[in-house]
């Protein structure tokens, strides 16, 4: 499709919740980027150390509210699979923001709802989030974002480590 690109990366992502818990993952995202939005999947990897390692495969969209696409919404549906976990869950954000804030660093904001269903306990489960930060261009081809994360915000006066996270990612784009 004329105007269209197709990108893909390479990565690493870490989510160190704040009660002393922890998810890596890893994998290949390959998407379609228009003037408008974009769409996507990524196939990875992902373990707590604790359990097992799960497979992850997600689809993802995007929608520009503006041309430059510093305001959009977005839909991702992430698929887990292992042996004593599977799950589907459907993340979406009414307003993500990523604002340029010099040529290699800028601000990102992403407030969404998130439904999980575990298919093992045939439980559904619901919540409200947002994660804030920053990406910064490490290299012509690799960026390193840092964000802090907000989970379960329908419990509002619940401000245990279990509903905070400090979260990085390293991406290489291919």
């Amino acid at each position: 499709m004329p105007g269209n690109d197709i990108r893909a990366n390479v990565s690493l992502n870490c989510f160190q919740n704040l009660d002393g818990t922890n998810f890596t993952m890893t994998g290949l995202e390959e998407k379609i980027v228009t003037k408008r939005g974009s769409a996507g999947t990524f196939l990875g990897v992902g373990t707590d150390f604790t359990k097992e390692a799960v497979a992850i495969l997600d689809l993802k969209g995007s929608y520009n509210y503006d041309k430059s696409g510093k305001m959009s919404q977005n839909l991702r549906i992430r698929n887990t699979v292992g042996t004593k976990n599977s799950a589907t869950e459907i993340r979406y954000s009414p307003l993500s923001l990523d604002i340029p804030i010099t040529d290699k660093t800028s601000f990102y904001a992403n407030p969404h709802y998130a439904g999980k269903y575990n298919y093992k306990s045939n439980e559904w489960t619901n919540s409200a989030g947002v994660f804030a930060g920053f990406t910064q261009k490490i290299s012509k081809n690799a960026t390193v974002s840092v964000e802090v994360q907000r989970y379960n915000l329908q419990d509002i006066k619940d401000n245990s480590g279990k509903n905070w996270g400090i979260n990085a990612i390293l991406t290489w784009n291919l």
